[in-house]
């Protein structure tokens, strides 16, 4: 059942210490002037030289690679200006989560400013599904449109893009997903992951390959002198590219560190009339913008729009001039996303009542309901995830049209995509990466993916111990956290995947306070020697902490102010009784 404490959140996990490695720490430390601890932090993550630690403690947009490096960007330019010069109809379509909405808002800026005729369609979750469609198709070619440009989407519509040839509509895709084997026909592809491409960095999210196309665009119509006002700034756009960069939770390393460590300088001045609207309703005002504030307040905002309303919503607010306006559109998805919240609070209350009833959990989780909402599914999935280590995949079934749209999320070490592909059979379409995926699937097939799903899962992990595992960068003394190292850790921010926040661990201490505050947090107060310092573990209540014992602790040190003084407060991870 699942009271037992395997079944509890936050249950202890193994923990894993980085070894080490004094000599190159502290060689690195002394060519770049900064403390050992944090060369140790930068060896850890791979960044094992004194230039390679330079180049990412200062992303430069110099070094971004040349945008003409992917394949078939050059035929993708010369189409665009084609269409510039012509004055076609171009329309943008986009994707409903933050990254199409942000790659969308994007492109129809700069085609803007570049003089074209540019409109935008953004497919509805419910009613259209992934990608292209054909009734969207039609729509807009009796609109006058001749060139399609996908955003996030589009690298497998073979059907859809070969439909729109045939009305007289090129399309150019821009996506960054794992290709399938069969691609869409058109008339220029552009994706990193796709087969010949030699362009060197992969891990670009939709909206990171979208703004290449406009790099690669900016760069030819200078040569041709076609800037008679003056060329943009494309760091203007860096705000919308950070949004969608952090949202789709890519790696934030290379190109992506690059982009997002200057993406979030923009957002923290707030000159776009919809970013400083979405600012101020979600309380941020004129405080600097990080990955963790976009990604906890701004984005699953602009993400309600396209979970259970319309996605255009939220590009309007990204292209809005007027204020009143982006007011307006800011409030709207702030109420779509407390409806959000609603809607995941039940779904997540009627899985734990469904887990109840099982003796033990299967390898994987593969739940399914007609009361559940297609939209805020992977939202769920990925709470499930995290929570029981292990691949969740929940289906919103439509008994109307007798199948299920589903949402899945991976656990470290896990290939998501391959594993769907293995039973693709089963499926009706499946799509992502190897962190997350959607599915469609017939009501026919659905418990024979299932199953088939769970055996993979339980094969490919046989064995294997299913303890999460926590990765902790060095063993501290308290004593040893002050102001300036905190300091120098934030130097290494933008934090998310391929550079996660760095994580240290105590020797044994014992605290003087245990309490559980706000909505099932723990609160600890510990002195050690003469220092005293406050630790919360959010969601960590159930984690009782009995009065004077010894523990250890996994925390990730933050500033904080308690009575007006900045102080320093450890965010936990983790509790170990030695």
């Amino acid at each position: 059942m699942l009271h037992d404490q395997k079944h509890i959140p936050g249950v202890a996990k193994r923990w894993v210490i980085r070894q080490c490695n004094e000599a190159l720490s502290l060689s690195i430390a002394r060519a770049l002037n900064i403390s050992p601890l944090i060369s140790q932090v930068l060896i850890n993550r791979g960044i094992d030289t004194a230039d390679a630690a330079w180049q990412f403690l200062s992303p430069r947009l110099a070094d971004l690679h040349s945008p003409f490096l992917m394949k078939d960007m050059g035929r993708a330019v010369d189409r665009v200006l084609a269409a510039l010069s012509r004055r076609e109809r171009i329309c943008i379509c986009g994707d409903y989560d933050v990254d199409g909405i942000t790659a969308t808002a994007l492109l129809v800026l700069f085609l803007r400013e570049a003089g074209g005729d540019v409109q935008f369609y953004m497919p509805s979750r419910v009613e259209d599904g992934y990608g292209l469609n054909r009734g969207a198709i039609e729509a807009l070619a009796a609109h006058g449109v001749r060139l399609i440009i996908t955003v996030d989407c589009g690298s497998g519509d073979v059907d859809e893009v070969a439909y729109a040839t045939s009305l007289g509509i090129d399309v150019i895709v821009t996506d960054h997903h794992e290709p399938p084997e069969r691609l869409a026909p058109a008339y220029a592809l552009i994706n990193p992951k796709q087969p010949a491409c030699a362009y060197p960095f992969k891990g670009l999210a939709g909206v990171g390959v979208a703004f290449k196309l406009i790099m690669a665009l900016r760069r030819r119509m200078r040569e041709m002198g076609s800037w008679v006002n003056g060329e943009p700034n494309l760091k203007r756009y860096l705000d919308i590219v950070a949004l969608g960069t952090i949202a789709d939770v890519v790696p934030l390393i290379d190109e992506n560190r690059v982009l997002v460590k200057n993406g979030l300088e923009v957002l923290s001045e707030g000159g776009r009339p919809g970013i400083h609207a979405l600012k101020k309703i979600c309380g941020i005002g004129q405080s600097p913008v990080t990955a963790s504030l976009v990604g906890y307040r701004l984005a699953p905002r602009m993400n309600a729009s396209g979970r259970i309303a319309d996605a255009s919503a939220a590009v309007r607010l990204l292209l809005a001039q007027d204020e009143h306006e982006a007011v307006e559109l800011a409030r709207a998805l702030d109420e779509d996303n407390t409806r959000r919240q609603q809607i995941e609070r039940t779904i997540l209350a009627q899985i734990r009542t469904m887990l109840q009833g099982l003796d033990a959990l299967p390898d994987a989780l593969v739940l399914y309901s007609e009361h559940w909402h297609p939209g805020v599914v992977g939202l769920c999935a990925s709470r499930l995830s995290s929570e029981f280590n292990r691949p969740a995949i929940l289906i919103a079934v439509d008994a109307a049209r007798k199948e299920g749209k589903g949402s899945a999320r991976s656990v470290e070490g896990f290939d998501l995509y391959r594993a769907l592909k293995q039973c693709s059979g089963l499926l009706s379409a499946f799509g992502g990466h190897r962190d997350a995926a959607g599915i469609t699937v017939s009501l026919e097939q659905l418990e024979a993916f299932r199953d088939a799903f769970i055996d993979i899962v339980r094969t490919e992990r046989a064995g294997k111990d299913l303890i999460p595992v926590l990765t902790i960068d060095a063993e501290v003394e308290l004593a040893c956290l002050s102001a300036d190292i905190l300091e120098e850790l934030e130097t290494l921010a933008p934090f998310g995947p391929g550079n996660p926040e760095p994580i240290f661990c105590t020797r044994s201490i014992k605290h003087y306070d245990a309490q559980v505050v706000g909505n099932g947090h723990l609160k600890l107060m510990i002195k050690h020697d003469r220092f005293f310092f406050q630790a919360i573990g959010f969601n960590m209540g159930l984690r009782g902490v009995p009065s004077d014992s010894v523990i250890r602790l996994a925390f990730v040190p933050q500033f904080t102010t308690f009575n007006g003084e900045r102080c320093i407060q450890l965010n936990l991870r983790d509790i170990h009784y030695p």
